[in-house]
């Protein structure tokens, strides 16, 4: 009995450890009911799986790079595959099991289709990766037409700049930081 009690927190530490380099994470999903207002997120990603089995078995449970992308202020919704209105407003009618990016605006960026009724989970992952890289770039490319604004002396307009890359630093933090730095350098809050 002796021996039991002395292996017991070694075994506890072999499954905690096993569990911290387990590669699975739930994703944060939002279940949307129907005519439930759209998420207010910079970016927000919608799935529309076939059934209520789908949802309970789909590797977009777990996958560790959505979970990620949670943090950064994407909104991750799922839509009821009997939600018709909604399915029909996201142009998602007859395309079932499917995932789509919108910005808050409610315009599309990317939108990933089943391949022979299953949704590749790597396929949402790079769609969603390709929009944040995207971003990435808008946002640096306006941290740069800012600072080229401030060395032309046009002070309010950098100030907009900085302030608009400064309103994205949650899906862009670094951008966000250098923003913010920027208007404080200038003075500005």
């Amino acid at each position: 009995m002796e021996w039991r009690i002395r292996l017991a927190p070694i075994g506890l530490a072999a499954l905690a450890v096993a569990a911290m380099e387990s590669p699975s994470a739930f994703v944060p999903w939002k279940v949307a009911g129907a005519g439930d207002p759209p998420a207010k997120a910079s970016l927000a990603l919608y799935w529309i799986p076939v059934s209520a089995d789908e949802f309970k078995h789909s590797a977009l449970l777990t996958s560790r790079q959505l979970t990620t992308y949670a943090s950064q202020c994407i909104a991750m919704q799922v839509i009821r595959s009997d939600d018709a209105a909604t399915i029909e407003t996201l142009r998602a009618t007859g395309e079932l099991p499917t995932a789509i990016l919108l910005r808050v605006d409610q315009t599309e960026l990317a939108r990933v289709r089943n391949e022979r009724g299953i949704l590749s989970v790597t396929a949402v992952e790079r769609m969603v990766r390709d929009a944040l890289h995207a971003r990435e770039t808008e946002v640096g490319a306006q941290l740069d037409e800012a600072a080229r604004k401030l060395d032309r002396g046009e002070r309010d307009a950098a100030v907009s700049l900085y302030r608009s890359v400064y309103e994205q630093r949650c899906l862009c933090p670094r951008a966000g930081r250098e923003a913010q730095r920027a208007l404080k350098r200038l003075g500005v809050e």
